[in-house]
């Protein structure tokens, strides 16, 4: 019932009954991810944050203990929540690549103001990352190891609450990743420079447990390809990428980022092209940190939590349009078919 009241936009009530059910219920986690979700569309962000911990239970697998050597033997380093600023920090990164590209954005905040900041993420995006590093030491999640002087830490995504953070604050300097030149003129002389380019997606990461309602079939993107002038080019990695295509389209996946290093290819590829449109994946975050336009097909009602309702626009970044299907379902063929109108009238969002 409270997930139903979310999904019709009846926040208030939303938000009053899982608030008063995870009072009573502190171990129901299905009313403290509805209050998380509630408290996140009604724009009540710093209370959403507290409340998005819920998901330290539901994925325990994502958030390892840290530890150091106490007088007794090992105990926990302290949880940094925000408040006085620690001399050093461990930042943990979790959960998919996206994030990490969404919410590195904000390890530079601790550096400037004074922390020594240690960021554990995972290696294939380090030299991604590398334009947010400096004076940043970055280590390789997956490993195990130990850390010198590190007095408290917190997952990446917890960044936003501990900086106290407003949801205007959130966007920050844009673009504040680039892809490297040299890149973007092999990819740009590939490509080609005729005719309107776009880079398309259309699978995420099928062990998700939001995947059924992001992923689309190649298809849908037809109305799209149908468009005079426009040429299509597949940046979709991994799964879905031997999906058969019912309309020309340049395969560009195999020549990109089949190396350790992951999306360097991907991002001079975004930069070379005029338009991104993908559904929620990390391509997505990728391409509006570069600061480049996109346009993302989004369910009509299940989308994620950080895409506030009944908005086109987005608090993360400023040159991406949400394109939601209609009447609040999963009708990809007509948000397909609005990003097409959308692409014929030139109604883009601008690059940043």
């Amino acid at each position: 019932m409270l997930e139903e009241a979310r999904q019709a936009g009846r926040l208030t009530q939303a938000v009053a009954g899982a608030r008063a059910l995870s009072q009573l219920q502190p171990e129901n986690l299905k009313a403290r991810v509805v209050l998380a979700r509630a408290l996140f569309n009604a724009g009540l962000w710093q209370e959403a944050w507290e409340a998005y911990e819920v998901r330290f239970a539901l994925m325990p697998e994502h958030f390892v203990k840290v530890m150091r050597r106490g007088p007794t033997g090992p105990e926990p380093i302290p949880f940094w929540r925000g408040g006085a600023w620690p001399k050093a920090l461990l930042v943990m990164g979790e959960q998919g690549l996206g994030d990490t590209i969404q919410f590195a954005r904000f390890l530079p905040m601790l550096r400037d103001r004074g922390v020594r900041v240690h960021a554990v993420l995972d290696a294939r995006v380090h030299k991604l990352l590398a334009p947010l590093m400096e004076g940043i030491d970055l280590h390789a999640s997956g490993t195990s190891g130990r850390v010198q002087g590190v007095t408290s830490w917190l997952p990446l995504l917890n960044l936003p609450r501990a900086l106290g953070l407003l949801p205007q604050e959130h966007q920050g300097p844009i673009p504040y990743l680039s892809a490297d030149l040299e890149r973007v003129a092999r990819w740009r002389a590939r490509i080609g420079t005729h005719g309107f380019r776009i880079g398309i997606v259309w699978q995420g990461n099928p062990k998700a447990p939001v995947d059924r309602n992001r992923s689309v079939p190649l298809s849908v993107f037809a109305p799209i390809a149908a468009l005079p002038g426009v040429r299509l080019f597949a940046l979709q990695k991994g799964p879905g990428e031997e999906a058969q295509a019912p309309f020309a389209l340049d395969r560009l996946g195999q020549e990109m980022d089949n190396t350790a290093d992951w999306f360097l290819d991907t991002a001079a590829a975004i930069t070379a092209l005029d338009l991104v449109v993908t559904v929620d994946t990390a391509v997505l975050h990728l391409a509006g940190a570069l600061g480049r336009p996109a346009l993302m097909l989004t369910h009509g009602r299940h989308a994620d939590w950080r895409w506030q309702p009944a908005r086109d626009d987005t608090i993360w970044y400023p040159s991406v349009r949400l394109v939601r299907c209609p009447d609040g379902g999963a009708d990809w063929q007509a948000a397909a078919a609005r990003a097409a109108s959308l692409i014929r009238s030139g109604n883009l969002p601008a690059a940043a």
